[in-house]
């Protein structure tokens, strides 16, 4: 019993360690790759499945990220499902990170434009 639940413990230890390994790897792609250095992109991996997450500024950017993690030795699948962009979707307007300031901002320019 003793040496069941030891190789079960071991085979997790292992699995921790492999997937710290391919998350750091992955990491590494991303940061020192000319297309994608300096993006906030977030990175976790378990079982060899590699999640992504993050706000980028295109999709050309997302399918960069996802190329080269594709090329990571020892990633098993990718999850880009929460790395998003800043585009919005037709029909709905992308809201103002300070949504207050931009109609104050916006009221005051168009009554600028009435006074000439």
């Amino acid at each position: 019993m003793k040496l069941h639940s030891f190789q079960h413990y071991s085979h997790g230890l292992e699995m921790a360690v492999h997937d710290a390994w391919v998350t750091t790897k992955v990491k590494s792609a991303l940061t020192f790759a000319e297309s994608t250095r300096g993006l906030p992109i977030h990175v976790t991996t378990h079982a060899g499945r590699v999640a992504l997450s993050g706000r980028l500024d295109s999709h050309k950017q997302c399918e960069q990220a996802v190329g080269l993690t594709r090329a990571v030795q020892g990633v098993v699948d990718i999850d880009a499902s929460d790395l998003l962009t800043h585009m919005f979707t037709p029909g709905s307007l992308p809201e103002a990170p300070n949504a207050e300031e931009s109609r104050e901002y916006s009221s005051q320019s168009s009554t600028k434009k009435d006074d000439q």
